[in-house]
Parts: C-alpha cells; structure tokens; sequence
C-alpha cells in the first residue's frame, strides 16, 4: 500500500497531503489542513485485503483538448489526466428536483434554468468524439421533472448512443401510469430506482416522507411497460444496512422486471444532516450481503483471497443462477454495490 495521498479539507476543500493508516486491520484516511486541523476517516473495513483490491489496470489516457488549470479534483470533466476513457456517462440533464431529500449529494432543487435541446445536442457531439460507444445516464435534480425528457432520449439515439439509463426517485413514473411506457417508446433502456427499503421508516429518515408504496407503484409500471429496473437503496448506519437481505428478496421476487440491486454507501457531502463516526464500507456491505442472505450469495475469490478485477465501476457483484456468488471489483468514488439479480445487467454505476 502507497500510504501517502492528497485529500481535501472536508470543511474548506483545499487540497491537502493526506496518508492511509492501517489499525486492526482497517484502512483509515489522515489528513491535516491548516486550518480546520485532523482529520480521520474510515475507508477499509477488515477482508478482503485493502492492497489487492486496489490493483486494478489502467486504460489508456481520455482524447481530450480541455486544458488543466487547477488541477484534480477542481478541474472537472474530461481533462486531458484522466486515465482511463468514459464507459458510463452521467448527463446533468435538470437541478430541479420534486421531493428536496434530506440526504442528497446533487443539493438538488431550486429554480435554476434547465439546459435548452440545444446545449444537450452539443454534449452528445462531444460525447460522439470523446466517447462514442459510452452508457448515458439522464440525471439531476431529478430529470422526470422535465416534460422534454422523451425529446431528449430520442436526441441522444439519433446521435448514435444505445444504451440510456434514468436516475429517478420514480414519483412521476408511480403517479403517471403511462409515464413508463412513453420512456420506452422514446428509446430509454433501463430504470436506476431510488429505494431505500421494504417499509417506509428508512424513507422518511433519507427522503423525509413516506414512500414505500410509490416505490412499489413505480415498479409495478416498469414492469407493464417491460421496461428494466435497478433498484438502487442509499445505505446509511442505524438506517437501512439490516434491510440488505430483505431488498434482494424484494428484488428476486420481481424477476425479471427488477434487473438488479445497486447498493450506494451513503456519502457525506452535499446535503445530509450530519456524518457519522462511523460509515457503511464496501467490504462491510459485502459481508452483510452474504449473512443476511444467508449464503444465498456468497463470495467468489481465488485462493490467495484476492478479489477478481474487471475494467466496471465499483462494485460488489451477485449474480443469480444456479450457485449464487458475489465478486468484488475495483473501487472508485462514491463506493458501490451492485446486485445482479438476471443474467445480465445492462449497466452500472
């Protein structure tokens, strides 16, 4: 392990000089700004070794004319340090938002302007050059806010992109029964589920109002539509994480409408009413999978206990079939867990 780093303050965001600790067999994140003082933050919790985990491989460098000017993380987009080429792409499509979440890292909601077909159609002819066979994810603030939304998926797939996925908290598409199939028609592949839980106490802690029985609507709607969800729980400590088991169960039993579970460890930045002392960790997650499960999935490793590495986006992975396992894969930020509930997911955070 390479224990020195950079960071930034989490008070000021200056970018500081950090270092990885190891105690007990955690991984913990030190840093010091001179301002605001230490800083200490747990990252690794216990097996799979932190080490081996990290050791993923690098693509090649992102085409890329943006020029640097201050640097990671202030410089964002596709600037020309980069290491690896986009495969998922994230479209900002709104920061208008119908529900304003206690928890959300976007700080969504307000009224500031959306960005006009034009500007849109401009991001995709940079998406065509820089990266053309990429994944598009419809994003906010919360995009179903947009009447235009269906304008903006057929814009995209007359540039050439194949594959749309829509991060949605699902009010409209539970509210508005033919909502779901006007997404399909349009050319939308696939539903990334805002879903907490399997009753409405994890829901008014992160979303601050009951909303168990819309979720269920939004997927019912989905699915008579035949259009594809993930569910995609934000997973808080005291909150949600002893709910793991029973939403792969809720997940299973929607088959093949529910495509998959796609576990976020919450991350303390935007709005959140507070960070804990201690948050959900990858490994953490994964170990909570396998016993509530119990053994249901189960992890896959090789005998030296190293996890295996695909080029995907964090995640620990189960995939259903006849022996039921989990395999993890290399991280990146936020931290992820993804449950693959048929025999093939489309994609992935």
């Amino acid at each position: 392990m390479k224990p020195h780093t950079e960071s930034v303050c989490p008070v000021c965001l200056k970018r500081i000089p950090a270092q990885r600790t190891e105690q007990d067999g955690n991984i913990y994140l030190e840093k010091t700004c001179p301002e605001h003082g230490f800083f200490r933050t747990l990252i690794w919790e216990g097996k799979p070794d932190y080490q081996s985990w990290g050791k993923a491989p690098r693509a090649t460098r992102v085409l890329s004319d943006e020029r640097v000017l201050r640097g990671c993380p202030y410089d964002c987009g596709l600037c020309s340090q980069h290491r690896q080429r986009s495969c998922c792409v994230l479209l900002e499509v709104t920061q208008r938002c119908n529900l304003g979440c206690p928890v959300c890292f976007a700080e969504a909601g307000g009224e500031m302007a959306d960005p006009d077909l034009h500007s849109i159609e401009a991001w995709f002819d940079r998406l065509c050059e820089l990266a053309p066979r990429a994944n598009i994810q419809l994003s906010g603030g919360e995009p179903t806010v947009r009447d235009d939304l269906p304008e903006i998926i057929r814009l995209g797939r007359e540039k050439g992109f194949e594959f749309f996925q829509l991060n949605t908290n699902g009010l409209r598409l539970a509210r508005e029964p033919d909502y779901a199939a006007k997404l399909k028609e349009a050319g939308l592949s696939c539903v990334f589920l805002q879903f907490d839980g399997v009753d409405d106490a994890p829901y008014i802690a992160l979303r601050g109002k009951p909303l168990f029985e819309e979720k269920c609507r939004a997927v019912q709607n989905c699915a008579a539509a035949q259009l594809g969800v993930v569910l995609t729980p934000t997973l808080a400590m005291d909150v949600n994480l002893d709910q793991v088991g029973r939403i792969i169960r809720f997940a299973m039993e929607r088959l093949p409408a529910v495509r998959g579970v796609h576990f976020q460890p919450m991350s303390y930045f935007g709005r959140y009413p507070g960070a804990p002392e201690k948050r959900v960790t990858l490994p953490r997650l994964c170990r909570e999978i396998e016993e509530q499960t119990r053994g249901a999935f189960r992890r896959r490793t090789s005998s030296a206990e190293r996890p295996s590495i695909r080029c995907a986006p964090s995640a620990a992975t189960i995939c259903s079939g006849r022996t039921a396992r989990w395999r993890m894969s290399a991280p990146a930020h936020p931290a992820v867990a993804a449950v693959r509930t048929g025999q093939r997911t489309e994609a992935m955070r």
